[in-house]
């Protein structure tokens, strides 16, 4: 259920920061690590905030017109983290942003137990 909480949060600010354009997915397994992509095309993101956004209550645009609190990412980053994994995000102003979600494959099949 934690692993559905990232997906869940990833796709919930795509849909919201993605300007009505359509969601990549990608999931990958391979080399013992599955690695998740959520590609938006909407506002994107500019690199001063990029490293801050994983950060409890951080907001890389004004709550005044993207509803939220600021810890969709963090929740993520600490499930990700929980998992011996690792989050990021790579994006540019204008043209969307891509975050990627690498989980060693035996921390998936962990999960999936105990699902």
């Amino acid at each position: 259920m934690r692993l559905e909480q990232v997906v869940t949060n990833l796709l919930g600010n795509a849909t919201k920061f993605g300007s009505r354009h359509p969601i990549d997915v990608g999931l990958d397994v391979g080399s013992g690590a599955a690695r998740l992509t959520v590609a938006d095309h909407g506002i994107g993101i500019d690199p001063e905030y990029q490293r801050r956004i994983f950060g409890r209550f951080e907001r890389a645009v004004s709550s005044r017109h993207f509803g939220g609190l600021g810890l969709g990412l963090w929740v993520a980053k600490q499930i990700v983290d929980a998992h011996e994994g690792a989050i990021s995000v790579e994006s540019t102003p204008g043209e969307g942003a891509t975050f990627t979600v690498v989980l060693p494959v035996a921390a998936v099949r962990r999960e999936r137990r105990s699902a």
